[in-house]
């Protein structure tokens, strides 16, 4: 009797029955660990469930259309309103210096005087020859009346005696021009001269500046820019004083704009100005040149900025059992101009919302949110309460 081969095959081998039984037992410890796992998890979160949802505290302003001035900042140069470099105009030696060089001086002081005595010497003769000429005059004037003397030697006197004069004239004028006095009070500049010292015609003597308690100031504008009046204000500033800015008013302006530049020229007056500000110096000028309508004032905190750009915090009221009143939603804004602490935001609000302002970096996009009771010194006004009213301290 043979053994039948299928019969025999069909039947698993003992090596196949223990991987059989291996797997088996994989699979039976996957189940128990996989079940102990998820018991761990569910316990997890049902521990996370029993702590409250998270949640910050900040300050809020309430999103009102305003009107934003638009600014444009330039440099300006100071100048003073009565300046003039003083030259000589003729040659000579100096025989008298009357300042110090740096210090005040009075209209009318004389400031240098140079060596005349030979121009003197010569009015004096000039003069003696006038003198003569006056009465040889005189003497044909009585002879020609009594018909001794011609016309042609009266015209002849005459005409010596006015060249004469004219010579005395000159003289005076030329010795005149060898003192030079102060025009006007103003603050003398440095020099080196000394008392006999030769100056050649048109050497420069000093710089005077005058004009105490005012000062220019020259700005440019562009073209776009240009739309200053006279009479208005400029704001005027500098890191050399600690004044704040100043006001200084336009009182003139180019006819027209720079063709090279396509600015035009502006000059505004600035009274009493602090003593850091000196002609020649440079300041920082601020001129209003329009208005933004209907653009949100925030404050510089509430805004933040990521990759897309920059944004807000709108403050929505919360759910009834919500621990907080108030859930912060991102919105996405467009910001204009910034002054000082505060920004103005273009687009992206509608009025009436409330947006999250100081401790806003703490926020994120759907985050249970307390308003705080606004500290007077941030810089914005005092955020609503709960159901939106004003506290009654800003209502009154």
């Amino acid at each position: 009797m043979t053994e039948n081969p299928t019969t025999a095959d069909s039947k698993p081998s003992g090596k196949t029955r223990r991987w059989l039984l291996l797997l088996a037992a994989c699979l039976v410890v996957l189940g128990v660990l996989g079940g102990l796992k998820y018991i761990q998890i569910a316990k997890a979160i049902a521990f996370g469930k029993s702590f409250p949802e998270r949640s910050e505290t900040v300050t809020a302003v309430i999103a009102t259309p305003v009107s934003w001035p638009q600014r444009y900042r330039t440099i300006g140069e100071v100048r003073a309103t009565r300046y003039v470099e003083l030259r000589t105009e003729v040659d000579g030696k100096i025989s008298e210096i009357g300042f110090i060089g740096g210090s005040p001086v009075t209209a009318g002081q004389p400031l240098l005087v140079l060596d005349s005595s030979e121009e003197r010497a010569e009015l004096r003769a000039t003069r003696a020859q006038l003198k003569l000429a006056e009465l040889q005059l005189n003497r044909v004037a009585e002879l020609r009346a009594k018909k001794l003397a011609s016309e042609n030697e009266y015209d002849s006197a005459e005409a010596d005696k006015n060249i004469l004069q004219a010579n005395v004239a000159a003289l005076e004028a030329k010795i005149e021009k060898k003192s030079l006095f102060a025009p006007f009070d103003a603050q003398t500049g440095l020099h080196t001269l000394q008392v006999g010292q030769y100056l050649p015609a048109n050497s420069v003597i000093t710089e005077l500046t005058g004009g105490a308690g005012e000062l220019w100031i020259d700005f440019n504008l562009p073209q776009g820019k240009a739309t200053l009046a006279i009479g208005d204000p400029v704001q005027v500033s500098s890191r050399s004083f600690s004044a704040g800015k100043l006001i200084a008013t336009v009182i003139s302006a180019e006819a027209s704009l720079d063709l090279q530049s396509r600015s035009r020229g502006y000059r505004a007056l600035l009274t009493d100005p602090p003593e850091a500000i000196r002609p020649g110096s440079v300041v920082d000028v601020e001129v209003t040149t329009g208005s933004l309508e209907g653009v949100f004032r925030l404050p510089a905190s509430a805004v933040r900025r990521n990759n897309f750009g920059a944004f807000v915090y709108v403050l929505d009221k919360a759910e009834p059992d919500a621990i907080a009143d108030f859930r912060a939603v991102r919105r996405q804004v467009t910001v204009g101009p910034e002054e000082g602490e505060e920004i103005a935001v273009t687009s992206g609000l509608q009025p009436g919302e409330r947006v999250a302002a100081i401790g806003a970096f703490k926020l994120s996009d759907g985050m249970l949110t307390h308003v705080a009771k606004h500290d007077k010194d941030a810089g914005v006004g005092p955020p609503p309460n709960a159901q939106g009213e004003l506290p009654p301290e800003s209502a009154q």
